[in-house]
């Protein structure tokens, strides 16, 4: 049976109300990775777990026994690197630069902010 791996997994995401922001900070990748990954039509065994782990879901009746066990010769940075080029020449290097530099951004009109209030 054919699967949409990335579908299935951002469906289970939305269901358990776990925020796109907060999954990425429990998996130590940036948000335009998770989206990345919801686009896939398949998606590494290490990734689904990582991500069923992260949200306290058990993907194994969605994939019915596709799911294989941990390899511990992989591991979910060298699959990061995957989606997260660093070529200057490559569209997510500017997004990624794009969304830092928007969320460094928005912490430092919080602080101006706070500051503000507090004078």
């Amino acid at each position: 049976m054919e699967h949409n791996a990335g579908e299935i997994v951002e469906l289970a995401v939305r269901r358990q109300n776990v925020n796109i922001s907060e999954l990425s900070k429990r998996l130590n990748v940036n948000r335009r990775t998770l989206y990345n990954w919801f686009r896939q039509k398949k998606l590494h065994t290490d990734v689904i777990l990582e991500i069923g782990k992260a949200i306290n879901y058990d993907f194994s009746s969605d994939f019915e026994g596709e799911l294989k066990q941990l390899n511990p010769n992989e591991d979910l940075r060298s699959l990061k690197k995957d989606f997260n080029s660093e070529h200057p020449d490559s569209v997510y290097y500017w997004m990624e630069k794009y969304i830092a530099l928007l969320e460094d951004y928005k912490r430092l009109v919080r602080k101006d902010s706070t500051h503000n209030m507090l004078s």
